[in-house]
C-alpha cells in the first residue's frame, strides 16, 4: 500500500510504503485462541481415546502457530518512508522508529526499476546515487512497484524545476519605449 503526502504550498513530498495491513492484534489473538482450542481439543480427545502421544504434538503445533502469526504480524507492520525535499532524498525503514536511514543528494538520485531475471521472480525498485543503492518496496506487487517507480520519478523531475511567476508584467508600451531608447 502506497500513501503520498504532499501539501500544495510545501516543496517536500513524502511517500509511505507498507504491506497491506494485517489483522489487528485483538483479532489476531481471537483467531489464535480459536485455533488453539480446536487443536488442543483434538489432542485431548485423542489422549482420552488412548493415543497419548498426540497431545504433545498438538501443543507443539499451537506454539508453532503462535510464533508464525506473531512473526507475520510483525513483518506486516514494517514501514518505508521516502521524503523528497529540495536538497535530498531521505529513505527510512523500520517499524516504530527508523532502523535503516539513507540520504541521497536529490539532483543525483535516480529511480531504477530492474527487470526480473525470469518470469517467476519479482523486479526490484532501487534508489541510486554515487554508487550506493537501496531497494524500495520489496514487499509490493509488481504493478504497485511500477506505479511507485513512476510516482518517484515524477516527483524527482517535476519538483526540481522551479517556475517563477511574476505578478507584475512589463506592459507592451513600456517595452516599446525601451526599444526606442536604445
Amino acid at each position: 500500500m502506497i500513501s503520498e503526502l504532499a501539501k500544495a504550498d510545501d516543496r517536500q513530498r513524502t511517500f509511505v510504503i507498507q504491506p497491506n495491513p494485517p489483522l489487528a492484534w485483538s483479532a489476531l489473538f481471537r483467531v489464535f485462541a480459536a485455533m488453539a482450542v480446536f487443536i488442543l481439543g483434538i489432542g485431548v480427545t485423542c489422549a482420552l481415546v488412548g493415543l497419548p502421544l498426540v497431545l504433545p504434538f498438538a501443543g507443539l503445533e499451537v506454539i508453532v502457530l503462535g510464533v508464525a502469526l506473531y512473526l507475520s504480524a510483525v513483518r506486516g507492520s514494517v514501514r518505508e518512508v521516502i521524503r523528497i525535499t529540495e536538497a535530498a532524498v531521505v529513505y527510512e525503514a523500520g517499524r516504530a522508529t527508523p532502523v535503516v536511514t539513507c540520504t541521497f543528494p536529490r539532483h543525483w538520485a535516480r529511480v531504477v526499476l530492474e527487470k526480473p531475471p525470469g518470469d517467476w521472480y519479482p523486479g526490484r525498485l532501487l534508489l541510486r546515487s554515487h554508487g550506493r543503492q537501496v531497494e524500495v518496496g520489496g514487499f509490493l506487487e509488481e504493478q504497485e512497484r511500477r506505479h511507485l517507480g513512476l510516482k518517484l520519478r515524477n516527483a524527482l523531475q517535476t519538483d526540481a524545476v522551479v517556475v517563477q511567476v511574476y505578478s507584475k508584467s512589463i506592459s507592451a508600451d513600456r517595452c516599446r519605449g525601451l526599444e526606442h531608447e536604445a
